[in-house]
């Protein structure tokens, strides 16, 4: 149990972060002649013209928020596993000082002083148990 608790799981790698510059330009492309489309439209066209001009906006902000997206998705990701990998630690400091503490307990344990060793055991579970539930939920 012990060996487990000081082995952390490996964390996963993390996957490699590339940008699809073919699809990304393209899109800033298409996007752009969209709008010099809309903008080469006779004026008679108004709504041919808008149109035009919203699609290639649209077209730019596409290639621009996907882009922004991976790299956010891909942050908040590494906050997360950072703040996971915090908590796991503090949790097994926790369990070896539970573990530790359970340990001295039973240390000098002869026959008679069984039930009050398994009561103290008990006790410093029920402790152990409540503190980490109560910062769980945060009322602690």
């Amino acid at each position: 149990m012990q060996d487990e608790l000081e082995k952390p799981a490996e964390p996963p790698t993390a996957p490699v972060f590339r940008i699809r510059w073919r699809w990304f330009a393209g899109c800033i492309v298409l996007g752009l002649a969209a709008i010099v489309a809309g903008w080469l439209v006779s004026p008679s066209q108004g709504y041919l013209a808008g149109v035009l001009a919203n699609i290639g906006t649209t077209l730019l902000l596409i290639g621009v928020v996907v882009l922004l997206e991976r790299r956010i998705i891909d942050s908040a990701v590494r906050v997360v596993r950072s703040a996971n990998e915090r908590s796991n630690e503090a949790l097994r400091r926790q369990v070896r000082e539970l573990d530790d503490r359970i340990t001295s307990v039973w240390e000098s344990a002869g026959a008679d002083d069984v039930p009050r060793k398994k009561a103290e055991t008990t006790r410093l579970t029920d402790e152990f148990t409540q503190r980490v539930v109560d910062e769980a939920t945060g009322a602690g």
